[in-house]
């Protein structure tokens, strides 16, 4: 974040009602701040659209079909490790204007304004530096605003000639989902619509409702701000 230099007052006697109106324009800036960085946090997902779905209550768990192999996003995983980020973040107050006029008020409230936005800047720049990690993924920030899903190399997906047997981790991963409450959303490359088919199948029998959305081969999974969907199909 670019940190703002402001001018000391010369003396009691300057003009301070432009000086006010910017003070209170800056704060204005710096609620709105971090208002944002809150709802990244809290709320980093995706809006997926997709054709000829119905509405639903349930939770989607979203997966990745590519090269015939399937993995679990595990974004609740995700969620816990910036909720545990966000508790070791420095509580950043915003200072109140004071309604004293006198320059030596202001230059105190200006250096509390500058702590309150050297506070904001360690907290852009920890969001920066995270770095989360699924069994399947690792999962950064992407220009604040969003978190990308990075396949883990070597690759640990599962194979879909194998997720029909009992043991296996789709089935696995499955059993702690609940069918009334949660619904599954796969994410089809366009090499793998064999193996998203058969998943679908175990899917449907282990009785789940099923959606979809293909993806390019290029496209990185990336969920922003505003939630995320796969509608039901």
């Amino acid at each position: 974040m670019r940190t703002r230099r402001y001018r000391k007052l010369n003396s009691p006697s300057q003009n301070l009602d432009s000086f006010l109106d910017i003070l209170t324009n800056t704060v204005g800036v710096l609620m709105f701040i971090s208002l944002f960085i809150t709802v990244v946090a809290v709320e980093s997902s995706t809006i997926v659209t997709t054709p000829l779905v119905s509405n639903t209550e349930k939770k989607p768990r979203f997966f990745e079909v590519r090269n015939n192999k399937i993995s679990y996003l595990n974004d609740e995983e995700v969620d816990r490790q910036i909720a545990l980020l966000m508790k070791n973040l420095p509580e950043c107050s915003v200072p109140e204007l004071p309604t004293n006029l006198d320059s030596y008020t202001y230059q105190f409230y200006l250096n509390r304004l500058q702590e309150y936005e050297n506070c904001r800047a360690q907290t852009i720049q920890s969001f920066q530096q995270f770095k989360g990690q699924t069994e399947h993924y690792k999962v950064t920030f992407y220009d604040l605003d969003a978190l990308i899903y990075e396949p883990l190399t070597p690759d640990t997906r599962e194979s879909y000639k194998t997720i029909a047997q009992t043991d296996s981790n789709f089935n696995k991963t499955l059993e702690n989902f609940d069918p009334k409450t949660d619904y599954l959303a796969f994410l089809v490359r366009p090499d793998s619509f064999s193996a998203f088919r058969t998943a679908r199948k175990q899917a449907w029998k282990a009785g789940y409702n099923v959606g979809w959305e293909p993806l390019k081969e290029e496209t990185p999974i990336v969920f922003g701000s505003n939630g995320r969907s796969v509608g039901v199909q």
